[in-house]
């Protein structure tokens, strides 16, 4: 199901009438290069990083670890193109799923690149409900310094459920969680150029 860019997600909501913390997306957008001769289009990716009570990283969700070890955590799919009419990628998070031991949840977008996230075309991130598509976080990246990778949002585990913020709260996790992020990514791209080297039949040196 799409979500769209209207309708709830822009209504005011007194604080009773917002959605409780329990299936969260995250959706990435961004445009096609204008130039259509461009060999190397821009790629973003969204990622999940899951961090237990010690600040010990537990999981990160990626194109190329779609799916969680318990499966309370789900990537749709890698985007090369960002030719999506919505969103190119997503982050499905099922909060009443996740293993105990899961209290922090970061949400990062990288660029694969490795160019700056605001030269991509049309780049914005929303973390949304599942069910209302009321949005938490509408960012539009192209507003961005010159950061390759970005916290877009924080959900936190506390006593009585789950809470949103966009705070920075903590600096040495967020670093973390963003080099932590771009080392997965890199791992993920050299695996994927070597399976297609082996699918042309060409022999890395």
């Amino acid at each position: 199901m799409p979500i769209s860019n209207s309708g709830i997600t822009g209504a005011l909501l007194q604080e009773h009438e917002k959605p409780e913390l329990k299936e969260v997306v995250m959706g990435l957008h961004w445009d096609p290069s204008e130039d259509d001769v461009n060999v190397h289009p821009e790629n973003l990716d969204a990622l999940c990083v899951l961090f237990d009570q010690e600040q010990q990283i537990v999981e990160i969700i990626h194109p190329g670890n779609p799916r969680s070890a318990n499966g309370s955590v789900v990537h749709t799919g890698d985007s090369r193109t960002g030719a999506s009419k919505w969103d190119d990628e997503r982050i499905f998070v099922f909060l009443e799923a996740l293993p105990a031991d899961v209290t922090t949840i970061l949400f990062v977008v990288a660029s694969a690149t490795g160019n700056p996230i605001r030269n991509v075309r049309g780049a914005s991130c929303h973390i949304s409900d599942h069910a209302t598509e009321y949005q938490w976080v509408n960012i539009e990246l192209t507003t961005l310094d010159t950061q390759t990778t970005y916290c877009v949002a924080t959900l936190s585990r506390n006593l009585t459920g789950w809470e949103i913020s966009t705070a920075e709260q903590n600096i040495n996790r967020e670093h973390e969680a963003q080099s932590a992020a771009l080392a997965a990514l890199r791992q993920f791209e050299f695996a994927r150029s070597h399976e297609l080297i082996r699918a042309v039949g060409i022999k890395p040196e």
